[in-house]
């Protein structure tokens, strides 16, 4: 079954450029991963220390498949380096509305 997964991350606004790099970083690497679908990034407009990607992928598995690569924990890491920048994140399933 199809997920969504969201990853809101604050940050101060002076790491903005920092954050940004290793974002790109990322999404150069996420599109070759087995089960990815698509993703975007959104910038907040109320809310401008905060950025908020949404990616789409096959199954949980592959997110997790992903989410535990040792690319993927390398790029976080230098991402949770960076002072005063958190990052959460939620994973939602399709629902059927009928």
């Amino acid at each position: 079954m199809a997920i969504k997964v969201f990853i809101k991350r604050k940050y101060p606004k002076d790491k903005e450029k920092e954050l940004l790099r290793c974002i790109r970083e990322i999404r150069s690497r996420v599109p070759l991963q087995p089960g990815y679908i698509s993703g975007e990034y959104l910038k907040s407009i109320d809310n401008t220390d905060e950025i908020t990607t949404i990616s789409s992928w096959f199954s949980l598995e592959d997110w997790h498949t992903w989410f535990e690569s040792e690319e993927r924990k390398e790029i976080q890491a230098r991402i949770d380096a960076i002072p005063g920048v958190t990052s959460e994140y939620t994973i939602y399933r399709y629902i059927k509305t009928r």
